[in-house]
């Protein structure tokens, strides 16, 4: 992953220092994994060996010379002195802002070298440099304002002052600033323009960036919106969506697992986009303040609702399952000849909305439809951010924001697709390619703590899960619990349901217990714990669980091994412990224990609380579901784990806890 999550795929990158004699190269895409290729920039030749011509049809043969050709052109319309030209439209596109924006980059890509050039003079010991950070996406607008802020041969203490700009994926420096180590980024720059503020209060939060720094403003902004091909968004529209669906039912449409009745994840709309309709796509969070926005949406949403630490965890599941490797790969999704997923699903992506008019700019065989969902959504805001101390660095860099925030650098954002920082859109947004220029309402900013809690949260909840699953199958879960329903029967369908919510690479295995299901023995392994998606000879383990879950019965007049069951499994999972995985059991009954030959309660917690390592933590979840469960037995022998025990008196509580049961991760 190249980590340049919100870059058009016609962008430059990494262009050279001032004064630096190399020209620059030209990006490839948001997906291009490498750097600078060796030697110097060549522009690109068609198969003839001419230099290319973005302007120029290539497939198109030229219209033949001659009177008839001119007899059928309609006379010229003479324009007033002073009057702007019109744009031109190409198959239903704006072609003038879009020339605009190609050309700026163009300019940006190609003269950056001359830009450079141009400080009058001002180099030497003597000169104030700034460096500046910036992102990808926004870089050929910030590029320009330094060329004329370098133009302008501005003076800070009577010594001349001057910017150097490093295209930098803001994850670079926000690794280096928080003390995590080196990703290709070895020094600091005196200003950091990231995509997103998100990055600033991540750095704050580590502790390690040293003084906050002064943000002079944004240079441009974008909201994250959810694209679709227009396909879809049209078959949505006839089946009666809003135009402004919800987020909550966007994300139940985009969900795992069927939602039930009440559950964290369940749509609270009309009930027109059918549930598990959409599989979505999302940046890394870990890289992409895209997919960190996503995060922070999601638990905007989901703060103080019931049920809302289960429902974040979905999300979670369900952004980790999507994860792409950038921008331009979700895109890539949208191609017909890709199309829905072996699933019956609809791709769908959350993209800023500039990324998206790049997208639609390429004229792509399936279009994008932004939408807008009712809520609101988070805006990468491309703040100006002053890192030095130094005294006379920080007055040039105020100098350089005038330069940033000039009506120039406005255009320039605009014809790149970005809105102003006061949301005012390009004149190219319009319904004809997806967009709306109109802006959409602003979720409020998390707070550091908020930023710094949801990525720790994002950092554990992503890890894989390796679970070892155990269903009590003692006489009493004959029982019924509803009309020709057993406790038996309930628990398993739950247990069903839930393996739908677990991608391929979860580690899962399946015990039963009673009293000496295997001679002696309380226990008896149904399926080995490993990735659901290995093949177990015929089948994977995943149609292997499916199986046990079809053959599970009750063991009649069976007890409940339970003390002797809980060490058995705790002693397996230490030691075949994985370090890359969050290792859990899962342990469902309907009683307390029940076998007097076994150990007690008191040695019990003596066994877990003396083999319990934190280096090499197994989390202890179990699950109560009966008028015989003693809760205070099952939470002694869970909490010495970190793990807890629940009790549910319906099929829906089970649900809803079995989900917050897989939230459950070890404290960092």
């Amino acid at each position: 992953m190249s980590g340049h999550d919100d870059v058009p795929e016609w962008a430059p990158r990494n262009l050279p220092e001032t004064g630096a004699g190399d020209a620059p190269y030209t990006f490839l895409g948001a997906s291009d994994p490498g750097g600078p290729p060796g030697g110097r920039w060549e522009p690109p030749r068609t198969e003839a060996g001419e230099p290319f011509d973005a302007f120029r049809r290539p497939d198109r043969a030229p219209r033949p010379p001659g009177p008839a050709h001119a007899a059928a052109r309609p006379p010229r319309r003479h324009r007033e002195p002073g009057a702007r030209r019109p744009p031109r439209r190409v198959g239903g596109v704006l072609l003038g802002p879009l020339a605009g924006a190609i050309g700026l980059v163009l300019l940006t890509g190609a003269g950056a070298y001359a830009f450079g050039m141009t400080g009058g003079g001002c180099s030497g010991d003597d000169a104030v440099t700034v460096g500046v950070a910036v992102a990808p996406d926004v870089a050929p607008a910030v590029i320009r304002a330094a060329g004329r802020f370098n133009d302008a041969r501005h003076e800070v203490d009577g010594r001349c002052a001057r910017a150097r700009v490093r295209t930098t994926a803001p994850d670079a420096v926000a690794t280096l600033l928080s003390g995590k180590g080196v990703a290709g980024v070895t020094e600091r720059p005196d200003v950091w323009i990231p995509d997103s503020s998100l990055w600033l209060k991540l750095v704050e939060g580590s502790g390690r960036g040293g003084a906050a720094p002064a943000v002079l403003g944004g240079v441009a902004a974008t909201p994250v919106v959810l694209a679709m091909p227009r396909g879809l968004a049209v078959q949505l529209r006839n089946l009666g969506a809003p135009e402004q669906p919800s987020w909550t039912e966007l994300l139940a449409a985009a969900g795992t697992a069927s939602n039930s009745d009440g559950g964290p994840v369940a749509g609270t709309g009309d009930g027109v986009i059918p549930p598990r309709l959409f599989r979505l796509q999302v940046p890394d969070p870990g890289r992409s303040a895209t997919g960190m926005g996503a995060l922070m949406l999601a638990g905007a949403l989901l703060s103080g609702a019931p049920g809302g630490e289960a429902g974040f965890a979905g999300v979670v599941r369900t952004i980790r399952e999507g994860v792409a490797v950038s921008v331009k790969a979700e895109f890539d999704a949208f191609d017909p000849a890709v199309g829905k997923d072996k699933g019956d699903r609809y791709p769908v992506a959350l993209v800023p909305e500039q990324a998206l008019f790049g997208y639609n700019a390429r004229r792509p065989a399936e279009p994008a439809v932004a939408v807008y969902p009712a809520e609101g959504t988070v805006y990468l805001d491309h703040p100006v951010a002053v890192l030095s101390s130094d005294r006379a660095k920080a007055g040039a860099a105020r100098l350089l924001w005038r330069a940033l925030a000039d009506e120039a650098t406005r255009e320039d954002v605009q014809r790149l697709g970005f809105r102003t920082p006061g949301g005012a859109a390009p004149a190219a947004f319009s319904a004809a390619n997806g967009l709306s220029p109109r802006a959409p309402k602003a979720l409020p900013a998390p707070s550091t703590a908020e930023v710094r809690r949801t990525m720790q949260s994002w950092a554990q909840l992503s890890l894989s899960i390796r679970m070892l699953s155990i269903i009590d199958v003692s006489g009493s879960m004959d029982e019924r619990v509803a009309p020709g329903v057993t406790r038996l029967q309930s628990t398993v369908r739950t247990a069903q349901d839930g393996l739908s919510l677990l991608p391929d690479d979860t580690e899962l295995g399946q015990w039963v217990f009673s009293t000496e299901l295997s001679g002696d023995r309380d226990w008896r392994e149904l399926v080995s714990v490993g990735p659901l998606g290995q093949r177990l000879g015929s089948a994977t383990r995943r149609q292997r669980m499916l199986s046990a879950f079809a053959q599970i019965r009750v063991k009649e007049h069976g007890d409940t091994g339970l003390y002797d069951t809980v060490m058995a499994a705790f002693d397996y999972m230490k030691r075949t412990y994985k370090p890359e995985y969050v290792n859990s059991i899962l342990l469902w009954t309907d009683g307390r224990n029940e076998d007097p030959g076994g150990p007690t309660l008191a040695e019990t917690l003596d066994h877990i609380r003396r083999e319990y390592d934190p280096e090499r933590p197994v989390l202890i979840n179990m699950f109560g579901n009966g008028d015989d469960v003693d809760v205070n037995e099952l939470r002694q022998i869970a909490r010495l784990t970190r793990g807890d025990a629940y009790v549910a008196e319906t099929p829906g509580q089970v649900q809803a806890l079995f989900l917050k049961a897989l939230s459950q991760r070890v404290s960092p």
